[in-house]
């Protein structure tokens, strides 16, 4: 094995450096990994734009990891060299109130992988062994995917969809995706919303579903109540991230219904009080994922159920990647990257 690996470091917003750096040893309890596959995520995109409040620079970016074990430290004899695994990239403390309660995805210290912490866009990475999942037999790409299918997993856990549950999912980006593939994959049934007429495609085309609607259509209302029996969707996760949609959720859900946000608004979100009173609605926040949730899709994926492959709309080799082909990675269209190793 070589002794150097190539990283790629985001040293300032707008600004990525390939460097050469050792290659790292497993501390005690700790895995050294060779990546295979490493997903793009929209939180890549915003910190290298400057856009993510909690960054601090230079940076490795990247979170959603597949890879294979190459060595492990002392203490750490869960895995053997030559397995594939995935990293739960989020670390909490185990000592807050919502720690001790068994919630460590609202953990008040949690850190993530390329945000808080050193990421993987680098050639190889150490990483607690509690943090890994075997995923043997599934490939790379997908394997890659898992990640973010599992931010979509824990919403849908959080929402309590059941089969037959109507399900609207407000955005058709990656979480949005995940979040009704996994709801079909469920038995629910899932009305996808989506304002962007490229995304309305994709939604339709690439994951198949039929009731894909336009948010913004006069007729939206009159859509959802059709298509829900006038009764409005028992269930709404909004992955959008936008006020002016999460502030409306509440006066088109179902009686007794229960909405979660899963998209990230850093401002205020408002709504009628009254509507959200009489139909004693359920209003939930969806952070992260823990492993229960990446068990989930691992699952799922190997029973053939969900197809986290088709969030992919484009492959680029570490080896040529660069800061105007990462840069390329931003462009209309582009569901989900994945560079391959």
């Amino acid at each position: 094995m070589a002794s150097e690996m190539k990283v790629l470091v985001c040293i300032k917003p707008g600004q990525l450096s390939q460097q050469r750096r050792p290659i790292p040893l497993p501390g005690t309890g700790e895995v050294l990994l060779k990546m295979c596959a490493l997903g793009v995520c929209g939180s890549d995109i915003h910190a290298f734009h400057g856009r993510q409040p909690m960054m601090q620079y230079p940076a490795v970016l990247g979170h959603e990891i597949n890879a294979e074990v190459v060595a492990c430290g002392q203490d750490a004899a869960l895995y053997q060299p030559g397995q594939q695994v995935v990293v739960i990239p989020y670390r909490h403390c185990g000592r807050c109130a919502a720690c001790r309660r068994g919630r460590t995805t609202c953990c008040t210290a949690l850190s993530v992988m390329g945000i808080h912490r050193t990421g993987a866009m680098q050639e190889y990475v150490t990483v607690a062994e509690d943090a890994l999942l075997a995923v043997t037999g599934i490939p790379h790409l997908q394997a890659a995917l898992i990640e973010p299918y599992a931010i979509a997993a824990h919403a849908v856990r959080r929402s309590g969809v059941t089969h037959g549950v109507s399900l609207l999912v407000v955005g058709a980006g990656a979480i949005g995706l995940g979040i009704a593939d996994i709801g079909r994959s469920l038995g629910a049934e899932v009305i996808v919303a989506e304002a962007d007429p490229q995304r309305q495609a994709f939604a339709g085309e690439q994951y198949g579903f039929t009731d894909v609607l336009n948010p913004l259509d006069t007729d939206f209302e009159q859509q959802l109540r059709v298509l829900t029996h006038s009764d409005g969707p028992q269930v709404i996760i909004d992955a959008t991230g936008n006020p002016a949609s999460m502030n409306s959720q509440v006066e088109r859900i179902a009686a007794g219904g229960t909405l979660v946000f899963v998209g990230l608004h850093t401002g205020e979100v408002s709504f009628n009080d009254l509507a959200f009173h009489k139909r004693e609605l359920e209003l939930l926040g969806s952070r992260a994922a823990d492993r229960e949730d990446f068990i989930k899709v691992i699952t799922l994926l190997q029973q053939g159920k969900i197809s986290p492959e088709k969030l992919c709309t484009r492959e680029i080799l570490f080896s040529e990647l660069d800061q105007y082909q990462f840069e390329q990675l931003n462009q209309p269209g582009n569901v989900k990257s994945v560079i391959l190793f």
